[in-house]
């Protein structure tokens, strides 16, 4: 009798089935975890905003105007936001996920958003819209 080294068809064929079952179970879960990192981010930008936004107002008297961070995708890929002098807001790395917005009309109101830009990632297209109020709440971004 001969002693054959190796493995057989059939325990080959259970590995690799036990190997897709680990994968679907996975996969799923580590999507989850991006997305949820991914919002985490956006709140941080949110943040930081929120914590340039009242340093502004603290030096001028009221919150920058309308729009500062809007269509914060196009301006990422420069290296630097433009916005008005003395806001200072670090951009996120990598391509943007998000749109920001600072909605006020220079005075005492405050409010600024992140938008999901879903051309850029396509797992945030069901993320709402996240805002931070000028007491620093966050809100959104289910």
């Amino acid at each position: 009798m001969r002693n054959r080294k190796g493995f057989t068809l059939i325990e080959l064929m259970i590995v690799v089935v036990i190997i897709g079952i680990l994968a679907a179970l996975a996969i799923p879960r580590f999507m989850a975890a991006s997305k949820k990192a991914k919002i985490s981010e956006a709140k941080g930008v949110l943040k930081q905003i929120y914590v340039a936004a009242e340093a502004y107002y603290q030096e001028t008297g009221g919150y920058p105007g309308v729009n500062t961070f809007n269509n914060a995708s196009v301006k990422a890929t420069s290296g630097t936001w433009t916005g008005v002098a003395g806001l200072v807001v670090d951009r996120p790395s990598g391509y943007p996920r998000f749109t920001y917005a600072i909605t006020s009309a220079g005075g005492a109101a405050f409010t600024a958003t992140a938008v999901a830009t879903s051309s850029y990632d396509a797992s945030l297209h069901d993320v709402t819209v996240m805002s931070i109020s000028e007491m620093g709440v966050i809100s959104g971004g289910e």
